[in-house]
């Protein structure tokens, strides 16, 4: 019986030379390889080295294609690793389904040479009488047929070389010595083994239509898994295409790319702590684990852009940094939420584990519960402080470095009066500033004709805003008529990369405040205003519609759709804003005009 044993070919692992970390390219071929120095304790599943064709002679697609292998390479050493350590890594139908890959590869080699003795073993010679008298006959047998009652072959010595070269073929590392796994896997490729040899002496008879029962190619576990990751999205593209839909649903506009450069700054945090995950290894652990890692983030540190996440972890942690608010850790797990709800609509994955798991709504309730108890407006004294700062004296006040023209001075005195978001005033043109019927006011994107580039942040946002009767006293229309009509209101303001006309200005402004009004105050420099108005607004009695429509605001009732809100009644309900002049006290109506 031992004879049989001839058929299979004896493997032989040759020795390799050391890792480059680049692609290797073959001195002969040209042909580009992925070479990986093997772990020690690994080596015996897999020898020394990790060595796969990059299958390319370009050092572009060689590149990429390594990075691929890489992966490949991590997958197979933990794979091997779980091998050695005797885990079940091979489920019964993974074994069956590698011996029949290698039962098909097999029977095709026979098939095509039609040397089907190779599978045989041969039986005893024989007599045949022929018309030209007796001649010998070889007779063949199949394995199954040679074998003999009470056969002790030592089937592992026969099957561990056929083995050996399926698993590497299917880049699996072998079972370790006497774990289940290689029992099973020597198991399998016997009958397999057996059925080849079977088939084989079908068709050196002749008979081509008998076939075996075996498995037909397909998928085993850790090609599925593959697979899935390969077809699947990764949150960094599941957030590429999700910006491009956001910018034809939004426009491409500074405030959408604004909101997007916000929300790829909180992804590529997220990116940081967990990878480039296909979308859906993204569970409702995942997230619930998120949001633990997120209340270790600092709110500002030292350095944070050039460091990771878990960097900035461990640093708040050792510095003992004032870490995010629940707000803004509600507002990082919705970004999250948003990227992967895109995913859900397009139908690559079943579920958003950010809403499923509940812990974006739990931790929007812990926002509202701990809030941001922090005043968001000024005071009247925090007013009065501004107000009579030497920026609104008749001294004045220039900055060192980088002059603003007068938006500086108009600026905070607009964002007051009318509630205006600092962007929305820093990108007007001068022929916003508009007069009808005698009502002096400004034209905030509601003009019918191109925007040209300017944004707002909601379609209610657009707008009139009648002037106050202080403004016009102060000289502003007089300053308006006074810059070229063709050009921006402010016209020494200019947009940041971004796009954002205020974003310098803002920082002039809040610089001031700090170091010449020295303003000690919760509220936001240029934004406190806007906060300002709407409580002043209230504590007079302006209407809650009329301030709405004055900022731009919408409650969302069908009946607001409907109709506008007249520019005269918006300017009568103005007159009870507490006017700037008397809240100084002193200074009267001798507020400084600028020079």
């Amino acid at each position: 019986m031992a004879s049989h044993s001839r058929i299979i070919n004896g493997s032989t692992v040759p020795r390799f030379r050391a890792l480059m970390a680049q692609p290797f390219k073959h001195p002969q071929s040209g042909v580009f390889y992925f070479r990986r120095r093997v772990p020690d304790d690994l080596r015996p599943a897999l020898g020394r080295e990790y060595k796969r064709s990059l299958q390319t002679r370009d050092i572009g697609e060689a590149k990429g294609r390594h990075a691929a292998e890489w992966i490949k390479s991590e997958e197979a050493f933990a794979l091997a690793r779980a091998q050695l350590s005797g885990a079940e890594v091979l489920s019964a139908k993974d074994v069956q389904q590698l011996a029949a890959r290698w039962f098909h590869g097999e029977l095709d080699e026979l098939e095509q040479s039609g040397k089907f003795r190779r599978a045989l073993v041969p039986g005893d010679a024989v007599e045949l009488e022929t018309p030209f008298g007796f001649e010998q006959h070889q007779e063949w047998l199949s394995i199954r047929e040679a074998l003999n009652e009470g056969d002790e072959t030592d089937w592992r010595a026969v099957i561990l070389p056929h083995m050996l070269r399926a698993l590497k073929a299917e880049n699996i590392p072998a079972p370790a010595k006497d774990s289940p796994a290689l029992d099973s896997l020597t198991s399998a490729f016997k009958e397999h083994l057996l059925k080849l040899s079977d088939i084989a002496k079908r068709r050196e008879e002749g008979d081509w239509s008998t076939t075996a029962d075996v498995l037909s190619k397909a998928p085993i576990s850790a090609e599925k898994r593959r697979a899935d990751q390969i077809h699947s999205k990764s949150i960094l593209e599941v957030f590429e295409a999700y910006s491009a839909a956001k910018l034809l649903d939004d426009g491409d506009n500074r405030s959408t790319r604004k909101t997007l450069d916000e929300f790829r700054s909180s992804i590529r945090r997220f990116v940081e702590l967990y990878g480039d995950l296909a979308v859906q290894a993204v569970t409702r652990g995942t997230v619930q684990d998120y949001r633990a890692k997120l209340a270790g983030f600092p709110t500002k540190a030292p350095g944070a852009a050039k460091l990771t996440a878990p960097q900035l972890i461990e640093l708040a942690k050792t510095a003992a940094l004032p870490t995010l608010s629940a707000v803004t850790i509600r507002n990082r797990l919705r970004v999250l939420g948003a990227v992967l709800g895109y995913a859900v609509r397009m139908d690559w994955i079943k579920e958003n584990p950010v809403d499923a798991s509940g812990v974006a709504k739990a931790a929007g309730n812990a926002a509202k519960t701990k809030g941001d108890r922090r005043r968001k407006d000024y005071t009247k004294d925090e007013l009065r402080q501004i107000f009579s700062s030497p920026l609104y004296t008749p001294d004045g006040w220039q900055p060192a470095r980088k002059g603003y023209g007068q938006a500086l001075y108009w600026l905070p005195l607009l964002m007051y009066y009318t509630g205006a978001r600092r962007e929305e005033l820093c990108q007007l043109a001068a022929k916003d500033v508009q007069d009808e019927d005698g009502i002096p006011h400004l034209a905030i994107l509601s003009l019918d004709e191109d925007d040209a580039g300017r944004t707002v942040k909601t379609a209610s946002s657009r707008r009139r805003v009648p002037l106050h009767d202080d403004l016009v006293s102060l000289g502003f229309l007089d300053y308006a008529k006074s810059v070229p009509q063709g050009g921006q209101l402010f016209p020494l303001l200019q947009p940041s990369p971004a796009g954002f006309y205020g974003a310098n200005v803002g920082k002039a402004w809040a610089k001031y405040l700090r170091d010449v009004a020295q303003l000690q105050s919760p509220a936001s420099p240029s934004h406190g205003f806007r906060h300002t108005f709407k409580t002043m607004s209230r504590q007079v009695g302006i209407p809650e519609d009329v301030h709405d429509a004055l900022t731009g605001h919408n409650d969302g009732s069908v009946s607001r759709e409907y109709g506008s809100m007249p520019l005269s009644r918006m300017a009568s309900e103005l007159k009870q804003l507490p006017s700037l002049p008397d809240l100084a006290g002193s200074l009267g109506l001798s507020l400084s005009t600028p020079t």
